[in-house]
């Protein structure tokens, strides 16, 4: 049976695992700008896993959330549960609540910051990519028009 006690344990299990994405993001972040492309593969599947388990921990919030308010005659959303409890019970779940939101906003911020950093890489790949063509163009190739494999 939903209770207050269980969906503040499913948004505090939802905060670790998007503070868990968010350190995956810093370290991915610190790998683009250190140029350590290898590591970013990694990195990559680490994210992935992390995202599965936000996922489920997002899943376990809702269900909870859903149950709780079900049983307390109001919508599932935290303000309205909170106004259907007892004013210790909600200061609690509004605290995780709070922390949760914390998280949530934190991993925005690395994922814009993030996704800045992949579009000014991509910009400096295209320039590199268009500079060489021009030098290219201005320079004869190596190869000659002769060709020698008969």
């Amino acid at each position: 049976m939903a209770s207050a006690s269980s969906l503040g344990d499913a948004l505090s299990k939802q905060a670790d695992a998007l503070r868990r994405l968010s350190d995956v993001a810093i370290r991915q972040r610190e790998a683009l700008k250190e140029g350590r492309l290898e590591f970013l593969q990694d990195l990559f599947k680490e994210l992935q896993a992390a995202g599965f388990a936000a996922e489920a921990a997002e899943e376990r919030r809702r269900r909870e959330a859903a149950g709780l308010a079900a049983s307390l005659g109001c919508e599932p959303r935290i303000s309205a549960i909170c106004a259907a409890l007892p004013p210790e019970e909600a200061l609690e779940l509004r605290e995780k609540a709070d922390r949760l939101m914390l998280q949530v906003n934190a991993l925005q911020s690395e994922i814009y910051i993030l996704s800045s950093l992949v579009e000014e890489n991509q910009r400096l790949n295209g320039m590199m990519a268009a500079e060489w063509r021009r030098l290219e163009g201005m320079y004869p190739s190596a190869r000659s028009g002769y060709d020698f494999r008969g």
